[in-house]
């Protein structure tokens, strides 16, 4: 917005009580970007852009495996390799790390579902 004062009216209504609704008039004045203080953003917010978002990690998790288990040892020793020669080229962030984390974990978790040979079958009559 430009620079000068603006006036406002503020409403607060109640959507549960009757005659519990508000009216106020509010004075907003606006400054030059000037006369502003600087805006410093604190460290531990900026490392935030380093964790995975919510939709990111829903992504991730839905990322399928390959089913061959014949081709299994070959592609563990090829991405061992590769691996390998990516931290050597550069050290993984803690984000990274933190992601690799989620994806072992949730690997994990898809191993241990798929333990259905002790259910029982039930069917209505």
């Amino acid at each position: 917005p430009r620079v000068g004062e603006y006036d406002f009216d503020l409403y607060v209504k109640s959507n549960a009580y009757v005659g519990l609704d508000q009216k106020t008039k509010v004075k907003l004045t606006t400054l030059d970007n000037s006369d502003l203080p600087e805006y410093k953003i604190h460290p531990d917010d900026a490392e935030l852009d380093d964790e995975p978002t919510l939709f990111e990690e829903m992504l991730n998790a839905n990322i399928e495996q390959d089913s061959d288990d014949e081709d299994d040892s070959d592609d563990e020793d090829d991405d061992d390799k590769k691996k390998s020669a990516s931290e050597a080229i550069a050290p993984k962030s803690e984000a990274d790390l933190k992601k690799e984390r989620l994806k072992k974990a949730r690997n994990q978790d898809d191993d241990d579902d798929d333990d259905d040979d002790e259910a029982e079958e039930v069917y209505a009559d």
